[in-house]
């Protein structure tokens, strides 16, 4: 079977368009399917930080721990894990820090990291995340709340 110049050129070129469609699709994938996730973890941070607050109110301070939120009927034990993160939990830490007047306020920080609810995703995509937000000094994923300022437990996407 004889192969003529001009069916290897036809394929090449093939694949060239292939290829080239492919590398202008694989960034808007990962940004749709990041989206995604970042919307189903937002979900859970917010009943989280509402949990928090209503423990709050009863206790004066934060819990800082999923146990107790659990155990005391203020959050289901399914929301302490990070969506598509296998059996991993969100970061969860509580604070008081006292006010120049003296005043203690309670504080609280709830996250997860790029690298844990992105995971299965496009590893430089991840890594570029995780980049910008440290050379921007911002938390390197989606937290609610700051430990070391009061922010009314405000989002950082919010």
């Amino acid at each position: 079977m004889k192969i003529s110049n001009n069916h290897i050129l036809a394929l090449i070129a093939a694949m060239l368009a292939i290829t080239c469609v492919m590398s202008v699709c694989s960034p808007i994938r990962f940004e749709r399917q990041q989206a995604g996730r970042e919307q189903a973890v937002k979900e859970r941070l917010v009943k989280i930080r509402y949990a928090e607050e209503k423990y709050r109110r009863a206790n004066g301070t934060y819990s800082g721990s999923f146990d107790i939120l659990v155990r005391e009927g203020y959050l289901a034990d399914s929301l302490q894990y990070i969506p598509f993160a296998g059996k991993k939990k969100f970061d969860l830490t509580a604070t008081t820090q006292i006010s120049k007047s003296g005043r203690q306020i309670p504080l609280m920080e709830c996250g997860a990291m790029y690298n844990d609810y992105l995971s299965g995703l496009d590893e430089n995509s991840i890594a570029n995340l995780i980049e910008e937000a440290n050379n921007a000094g911002r938390y390197p994923g989606l937290k609610i709340g700051d430990i070391t300022t009061p922010n009314d437990n405000a989002g950082n996407w919010e």
